[in-house]
């Protein structure tokens, strides 16, 4: 394939490639970037998703080599703005420079409106007339935004021409409705792609390019055809993040604490939340789309709840909101499907990260099969841009894109790296070198100390996977209390995850379909074995588990970890949660990890084969 010559180039990129020794000609100037007459055999595309959450990914024809959000790189949690060091690691890691890039994929296509008579337009353009009665519109809404970088505004104007500055042919440089981001990953990403058969794809969020949702249709020849979009305006994702700010918690971050406060509310009082909540939003007439019924939206809502909720308890407004959120996913899903015929369902965005509402659509019989897609909030959208840019190119050959099998896709690190962090730490930490650090492990384990486990590639996403993990014995309750006070610091209420074997997921999950969960992203009833070996990793209340299956070809180090604790204890599955403070992103580096190790009451960490102990 032809490449070409670029011109100056955008000052955030090239940061992130100097920061990587890339060679520059002058501060501002790449020298051929895409040089004339280059034909390669492998298509790489660069994902960048520069909003909340940003997030950068590499796929090389058809293969996700690498993904890794920002937060990660800065240890702030949902760091947004461009992602210039995610970027970096991505080039440093596969030994490439800007000129190896083929396609550049960017999330978002609103621009911003310059006037007030834009912005009065714009709004009645993008939503209906009814939302000009709002008093203050949201960034995600109208798209003026602004994001400061050193001093200066840079509008979203910059992200829509942001390679249009290197004189690149707009054919190499895509930018992806946020959507279409998020309807890409769970196509393509799913078992269902490349089977010849139709897909229903689903998405739903708080909002993204004017939207909260979306229905598509992907033909057995991989033809897409949308057939419905829900305005920002008709928001579930926005009335579930406003009953989380009214509660006190953080919107667009705490919405899982309400999941699992949900199930402790008395059933009638919960029920009388949400019949307040569906007097705001519900099913269109025809079951197919969201109707907002009012004229209420972001703080207008927000005010309006405040009112609506005095005198009702917080676990019952927590109940409310995740009731109505199951009662509408749920007829959505089962409309669309019984309206288009077809029973294999895909979805993505983040209302799918409830995994009470997922479980629930997998239980549906009209569903057939279901994928979701992993931490399929607004951090999987620069893997989304990346993978429609790489499947809609005529040029990308044969290659197929391989469906999902792990997302440790992050940075990992050499002896060296953990030898000098646990040196500059001697005064305050002892440790030696395990054989075999699986098993030690879990002799730990098997003993309830509790171990933080650095290993191997971090894991992409909200949900830590075994590599970047807090591990406890399951079989013992006052484990939760150990974690949730001395080392998570989070609210007593919120259960934890299970990691199990493979071979052992029937001894413990209730399977009602024949539909596995490597990423958490499905809720489970439990078995009576489960509740005796696995209590700590259950809901308290309801005794639901979210679990991670653990197949020995996805990580066979985190596989031999669970098998020797099987072996010596009988129990197939431990306690997995994320390894961080609570506020604090996944630890990424093992300076991070002994920062986490120190402040915190965890016996011992385990840095790749480094066995760590406090002095």
């Amino acid at each position: 394939m032809t490449r070409y010559l670029a011109q100056p180039m955008c000052p955030m990129l090239v940061r992130a490639c100097c920061a990587e020794n890339v060679a520059l000609r002058s501060a501002w100037t790449l020298t051929h970037l895409l040089p004339h007459g280059i034909t390669i055999e492998l298509m790489k595309v660069l994902g960048i998703h520069d909003g909340h959450t940003s997030t950068a990914c590499l796929l090389e024809d058809g293969r996700m080599l690498a993904a890794v959000s920002e937060e990660r790189m800065t240890h702030t949690k949902g760091k947004g703005g461009f992602p210039e060091r995610s970027v970096a690691y991505i080039l440093k890691r596969h030994n490439l420079d800007c000129r190896d890039i083929d396609h550049i994929a960017l999330v978002g296509q609103m621009r911003p409106l310059e006037s007030t008579e834009d912005y009065r337009r714009g709004r009645q353009k993008y939503f209906p007339i009814i939302i000009q009665y709002l008093p203050v519109d949201p960034r995600s809404v109208i798209a003026a935004y602004v994001r400061w970088e050193k001093g200066r505004r840079l509008k979203a104007r910059d992200l829509v021409s942001l390679f249009g500055a290197l004189s690149v042919p707009m054919s190499r440089v895509q930018v992806v409705e946020h959507h279409q981001t998020h309807a890409a990953t769970a196509y393509y990403l799913s078992p269902f792609q490349g089977r010849g058969e139709k897909v229903l794809v689903i998405t739903l969020d708080g909002s993204g390019d004017g939207l909260s949702g979306t229905v598509s249709i992907v033909a057995e020849n991989g033809q897409w055809q949308r057939l419905r979009g829900i305005s920002t305006f008709d928001s579930l994702g926005i009335v579930y993040s406003r009953v989380t700010q009214m509660l006190g918690m953080k919107p667009w971050e705490h919405e899982y604490k309400l999941m699992g406060l949900a199930a402790y509310a008395h059933k009638e009082a919960a029920l009388r939340c949400r019949q307040i909540l569906k007097s705001y939003l519900d099913v269109t007439d025809d079951g197919l789309g969201l109707r907002n019924k009012t004229r209420l939206w972001g703080n207008s809502l927000l005010a309006q709840m405040y009112k609506d909720f005095m005198g009702h308890r917080f676990d019952a407004a927590a109940a409310g909101v995740q009731l109505l959120h199951e009662d509408l996913v749920v007829k959505l899903v089962r409309n669309w499907i019984k309206e288009t015929g077809v029973r294999k369902v895909a979805v993505a965005g983040g209302c799918f990260m409830n995994v009470k509402a997922n479980k629930l659509i997998l239980e549906l019989s009209e569903c057939e099969d279901l994928f979701v897609m992993p931490s399929c909030g607004d951090e999987s959208c620069a893997i989304g841009a990346a993978l429609w840019v790489y499947a809609q190119r005529p040029d990308r050959g044969d290659a197929p894109i391989e469906p999902l099998e792990s997302v440790y896709w992050g940075p990992e690190y050499s002896r060296d790296d953990i030898e000098r962090a646990v040196r500059s730490a001697s005064g305050k930490v002892a440790f030696r070198v395990s054989e075999d650090i699986e098993l030690e492990s879990a002799k730990i384990l098997a003993e309830h100390k509790i171990v933080g486990r650095l290993a191997g590639r971090m894991e992409w996403g909200a949900r830590a996977l075994g590599n970047r993990s807090i591990l406890a014995n399951p079989s013992r309750g006052d484990n939760i209390r150990k974690l949730n006070a001395a080392i998570k610091l989070r609210d007593f209420w919120m259960p934890f995850a299970p990691s199990i074997l493979w071979e052992m997921r029937r001894d413990y999950a209730v399977y009602k379909k024949d539909v596995d969960s490597y990423f958490m992203t499905l809720a489970y009833d439990s078995t009576q074995l489960a509740r005796d070996h696995l209590t700590a990793a259950l809901h308290p209340y309801d005794l639901t588990m979210r679990p991670q299956l653990v197949k020995k070809e996805h990580n066979p180090r985190y596989y031999a970890l669970l098998s020797h604790f099987k072996e010596l204890t009988g129990i197939g599955g431990i306690l997995n949660t994320s390894f961080n403070l609570h506020g604090f992103p996944i630890v990424n580096t093992p300076e991070e990890a002994i920062h986490t190790f120190l402040n915190s009451d965890l016996d011992y960490l385990t840095l790749n084969d480094y066995l760590v102990w406090k002095r």
